[in-house]
């Protein structure tokens, strides 16, 4: 069975290249055991050690999308080697819980943002409160939106008040 013949579109109305798209996106985004993206040779490795046989000019012929309907197996087996579900191919809902799951993983991959959690521990609401709006300053400073897409997406919102923002920039206004 191939990839474009499951789901509940019709085989024809789905897009040929969003199996590589979605693919691709794994390897940019997934962190392998070192932090780093994973190679083609590694995937193919871990896919075959998961019992998924997978050649590596296969997997890049479908990562650049020559190769265009691989085996449910197939899939099962990138899935697999990358630590996602399935249905991350598949369905858009599930690319996008994957989506967040990644970025999970690559927070928890960076021994950088673990510090800094960890030395959250402990402080009092107001100070939690005044960090969160300083790293809101220096990502936009950085050209980022003030919170990540995945915050805004879930509804999270900080009781933040002008006070506190304040007494970040140093207690005089700045917009």
């Amino acid at each position: 069975m191939n990839v474009e013949g499951i789901g509940s579109a019709p085989r024809e109305a789905l897009d040929p290249g969003l199996f590589a798209r979605r693919l691709e996106e794994l390897f940019r985004t997934v962190p392998g055991p070192n932090g780093r993206a994973y190679s083609a040779k590694a995937i193919a490795a871990r896919s075959s050690e998961r019992g998924f046989r997978l050649g590596e000019s296969y997997l890049s012929q479908l990562r650049s999308g020559k190769a265009k309907s691989p085996s449910f197996r197939t899939v099962e087996g990138i899935a697999a080697a990358f630590g996602v579900d399935v249905h991350y191919f598949l369905e858009d809902r599930a690319a996008q819980r994957t989506r967040d799951e990644i970025d999970l993983m690559r927070l928890q991959a960076d021994t950088n943002v673990q510090l800094a959690a960890f030395r959250l521990a402990g402080l009092s609401s107001d100070s939690v409160t005044v960090v969160n709006e300083l790293i809101k300053v220096l990502r936009e400073q950085q050209g980022l939106p003030k919170d990540p897409p995945d915050i805004l997406a879930a509804g999270i919102s900080d009781a933040t008040t002008e006070e506190a923002r304040l007494r970040v920039v140093g207690a005089r206004a700045v917009d």
